[in-house]
């Protein structure tokens, strides 16, 4: 007789849960998660293309039976619109014990299960569409020789004490001061990473980079009485990150914090044309009223999916700029 697989709720841990013993693959799971801060069981296929779909999708269940991953459940509803949808993972409680006791992976005092449920439909979109594109970035990296991903906890090593003491390492103070306003504006990019870049022949290369994924939700650049306004400094807004990164640069504030030299800013967002909108902000009242290098900004719109190395970047000036210096 065929075996009859259980089948258990998505989001409730219910009936009994047998203990299980973790392999090196589920430790690898639990740092890809951690990594990430949310990731789709597809985006885990991708990463783990050795486990079959079944085997994985199991382990994940099981994984999260045991309260070493969660699944937050501000993606319930993509499920009661019906259809077919992978389920979205975070780290839980038993998951972070794990990786800070047997792996030495910081992962803090939080209870990660309470912090979970603290996260919108829209939080946890932003967030899955950075993990969808540096998944895209690691597999395009394992994919070229010449090139390998620097991750943050790689850059982390090499940063100043204070920064890897503190609890939000991808994250600085920068004064901002815009017509007549100041404030202290924190940047905290959606992901940090570099790309070291290894040739016959040539000297090895190294480029750092902040990543800022926009789902086109934010207002670019506000009307000019707002932008003269007191208040502009405080409302979030595509113009504020520009100035804010655009003093860090001139501050050189990311040397002082992580220790890495000159880092571009890449805006990836939902269109061609609010990209091209966002690279005439730059342009018009950033990178050419205060003399900034246009290439520090570099702007694309998602294009059917595109690999990281293929995608159409523009600089602040509108030159094409590939994403890998030559």
């Amino acid at each position: 007789m065929a075996e009859v697989r259980a089948s258990y709720p998505r989001f409730k841990r219910a009936g009994g849960v047998p203990n299980i013993e973790l392999t090196d693959d589920d430790l690898e799971i639990l740092r890809h998660v951690h990594r990430h801060r949310f990731i789709r069981a597809d985006d885990l296929q991708r990463l783990l293309d050795h486990r079959s779909r079944d085997k994985l999708s199991r382990r994940l269940t099981w994984l999260y039976r045991n309260r070493y991953l969660d699944r937050p459940i501000a993606q319930i509803d993509r499920f009661t619109e019906g259809g077919s949808r992978s389920l979205v993972y975070g780290l839980d409680s038993a998951g972070a014990r794990i990786l800070k006791e047997r792996l030495g992976v910081r992962v803090g005092p939080t209870d990660w299960r309470a912090r979970n449920r603290t996260y919108t439909r829209e939080n946890l979109d932003h967030t899955l569409a950075t993990t969808e594109y540096m998944v895209g970035l690691e597999l395009a990296c394992r994919a070229n020789d010449d090139v390998r991903l620097i991750r943050l906890e790689e850059i982390l090593e090499d940063a100043p004490e204070a920064t890897r003491r503190s609890p939000f390492p991808g994250r600085w103070p920068v004064p901002v001061q815009w017509s007549l306003a100041k404030a202290e504006v924190h940047l905290a990019p959606d992901a940090i990473f570099g790309l070291r870049v290894e040739r016959a022949g040539e000297p090895t290369r190294r480029s750092y980079v902040f990543l800022e994924v926009d789902r086109g939700t934010m207002t670019i650049a506000p009307a000019k009485r707002v932008q003269e306004s007191d208040a502009f400094l405080y409302r979030a807004t595509i113009l504020r990150k520009l100035l804010a990164y655009a003093e860090s640069y001139r501050l050189a504030l990311h040397v002082e914090h992580l220790g890495i030299p000159a880092a571009r800013v890449l805006f990836l967002t939902t269109s061609l044309v609010r990209a091209e909108a966002m690279r005439r902000a730059a342009q018009g009242v950033v990178v050419g009223p205060l003399g900034l290098p246009a290439g520090l900004f570099l702007f694309a719109g998602e294009t059917d999916r595109l690999s990281p190395f293929e995608m159409q970047w523009h600089d602040a000036a509108g030159k094409a700029a590939p994403l890998i210096l030559r």
